[in-house]
Formats: structure tokens, sequence, C-alpha cells
């Protein structure tokens, strides 16, 4: 992760390094594209409130794993991290003190987490919690529900915030309402730093036509120069056939990128599964770790996640396999694959066997050198 994380005042631009001047009891959401920095200065501006006034504090994420690369940038910064937790062991830490704590075992997970909400929403109401943390700092926001949203924010004295409409994989109420109502004010970030031009031409060929997106082609500042970006369809092939080819590149992108994460995506465990059965008989086996597993290793280069799971995440290099079964994500599927595509910095590679979705079809085809011209053979099946 050797540039995952800003190691000097002199990484931001001041667009970024102008947060860390607004007073701190100011109730912010910070609002940008992915790659803008939105995480890297809500952990900055954590250690900027837990070194001053307000060391009572959390950073909120909705995942183990976005928890554990959040506290590797942390070390760096000497960042508590006790202090980077889940959503849902902020509620139950406090449900529990209360006598009132969900045994979630049995519990699908939406179920789960709506019970906690509400048992901490009666708490509430009732007057038996208050404020209990001088500041709470919430990553990825826009996947919350509005009772999640307020009731953290009845939670702190200070509330701030990330979030980016685009990136929304859970299919909840919005909360943008909700977050407007418990911050003073949005603080916007323009230009993205992380994804290469090739990744930028398939996100934005994901989202062509949908009503307000900025391409991210327009503001991006990646150094290509220094990471040349790629991008690679490769369809037609069995999921045997998509971990030879991924193994393969992995070796070359393994000696390029030393120092890198390398990430490897799945819409589904069935997959996932496979993948890191094949990688390992592969002879990856000392360099890849499960996310989401109690064997989780950070410390290993190459992680394997689902799609969700692997929000709010980057890697230098990203394979996304098992793409026949995207459409079973539902109506978040396309805001699903857009967040899964930009956690790419240089390369990224797509596999799939047989179809994929119309819309991804587009934006791949988009984001390839032209087609020749089509000939009568081919449009009788003989070419």
């Amino acid at each position: 992760m050797s540039d995952s994380w800003w190691k000097d005042e002199d990484d931001l631009v001041p667009d970024q390094a102008k947060l860390l001047s607004i007073d701190e009891d100011r109730n912010l959401l910070i609002k940008g594209p992915p790659g803008s920095g939105k995480t890297n200065l809500l952990l900055l501006r954590a250690n900027q409130l837990y070194l001053g006034d307000y060391p009572n504090l959390h950073i909120v994420v909705f995942g183990s794993l976005l928890k554990q690369f959040i506290q590797l940038g942390g070390k760096q910064y000497d960042f508590p991290a006790e202090k980077i937790v889940t959503q849902a062991k902020l509620f139950n830490d406090i449900l529990r003190t209360e006598g009132e704590g969900v045994d979630d075992e049995d519990l699908e997970h939406d179920a789960a987490r709506a019970e906690r909400a509400n048992r901490l929403q009666k708490l509430v109401d009732e007057g038996r919690v208050g404020v209990q943390f001088e500041a709470l700092l919430l990553d990825e926001a826009q996947d919350y529900t509005p009772q999640e949203i307020k009731l953290m924010s009845k939670l702190t004295n200070v509330f701030i915030a990330t979030a980016d409409a685009r990136q929304k994989i859970y299919n909840v109420l919005d909360c943008s309402g909700e977050l407007a109502a418990c911050t003073d004010e949005v603080y916007p970030l323009t230009f993205h730093f992380r994804n290469g031009m090739a990744i930028c031409r398939v996100a934005d060929g994901i989202m062509k036509g949908t009503s307000g997106y900025v391409p991210l082609q327009r503001h991006m500042n990646y150094k290509e120069a220094d990471y040349p970006s790629t991008f690679t369809p490769k369809g037609g092939l069995t999921l045997d056939e998509q971990v030879a080819a991924m193994a393969a590149q992995i070796k070359d992108q393994r000696f390029a990128y030393p120092d890198d994460l390398i990430g490897v995506l799945c819409p589904r465990n069935e997959e996932l599964d496979a993948l890191y059965v094949g990688l390992m008989h592969a002879g990856f086996g000392d360099s890849i770790t499960r996310a989401n597993s109690r064997s989780f290793d950070p410390s290993k280069p190459i992680w394997l996640s689902t799609l969700t799971a692997a929000k709010g995440l980057e890697f230098r290099a990203l394979h996304i396999a098992g793409l026949d079964y995207l459409y079973r994500m539902g109506g978040v599927q396309k805001r699903l694959i857009y967040t899964g595509i930009t956690r790419a910095k240089t390369a990224l590679t797509m596999y799939w066997h047989k179809s994929i979705p119309g819309y991804l079809e587009s934006a791949i085809q988009g984001a390839v050198p032209p087609k020749g011209p089509v000939t009568m053979k081919k449009i009788f099946g003989k070419g």
C-alpha cells in the first residue's frame, strides 16, 4: 500500500487541506467521487480531534474489512486502532450496557441491523441513552438508513460523515435528507486521484445517462505517466479458465507492484470460494487472504472479497470475476459494479463466461478499441 494513505501535508491538494482548518466543532458532510480522498480526510480529521479536545471519539464504518483497511492507515498517524469500529459494534456496545444487547447469530443481516436500531431508538426516546461521544466520524454514510443517521447524530456532540450517492450499494431508504439535517455544511471534493483513465472510461460507461452524473474523466488527477492504466475484458471463460488467466496476470503484477495490494472480487461468495481454492493451487497460498474470514490477514498482498464487502478499499491491480452472476444483485447491481470497478488504481481485468448485463457490455465496448466492420458472414453466424 505504498500510496494508499497520505504521508505528509504536502501530499494534500489545497481542496483537501482546507478541511483541516475548519473549526473543530463543526458538523461536516464530505462529498466527492471515488478516490477524492474522503476516507483519508476523515481519518486525518479524526486524528486532529483526538489529539485536540475530542479524545472520546470513533470512526464508524459499515463492515469489518473497511475497518481493518482504515486501521492500516491509522498506524501511519499513530491513531488508536480501537477508535475505528463498525456501526454494529457501536450500537451493540451501547445496547449491552443497558441490558438490551442483540444476539444476531440467528438473524439475517438486515433483520439484525433493524433490531439494533429499533432497540437503540427506544432507549433514546425513553431518555435512557443520550450523548455518548465527543465526536463520531462516519465513512460511506450513503449506505445507512435515515433512522441510523439520526441515532448516530444524537449520540455525539460533533458529527462528520463522508458520502457519495453513486456508491450506494445497499437497498435501504435514502438518507441524504437526514445527513443534510445533521450537518452544518457540505464540504465538496471535486478532483479524484485513484483511478487511471482506462478505469474511468469503464466506470463512466456504466453511469452513462444517469441524471446528474459527472464523468470521472473530467476531473481525473491520476498520475498516468507514472503508472499507465490498463483495462482488460476477458469474456467466454469458464471459472477454471478465469482462475488460470488471473493467476498468470497476478504473477506479473506481484513483480511490477511489490508494495501494493491486489484485489480479487466477485459478486457472490460461491465463485469467490472457487477462486480461492484455484489460486491456492496456482501457488499463491502464502500471498492470498480471504476477507471477512477469521483467518483474514491484512498483511497479505492479495485480498479476496465480495464486491459488497470491498466498498471503501483500493487496489493497485484489481480482478473482478464471476460476472455472470452480477444480475442476481438486483436493483443495486449497477452501483455495486461501479463501486467495485472504482476500487482499481492502475490495472483492471473483468471476467465472465457467457453473459453480463447489457449496460456493462456497453460500458466495456466503449472502453476498448472499436471492433472492425460486421461482415455478412458474421451476421449469419459464419464469421
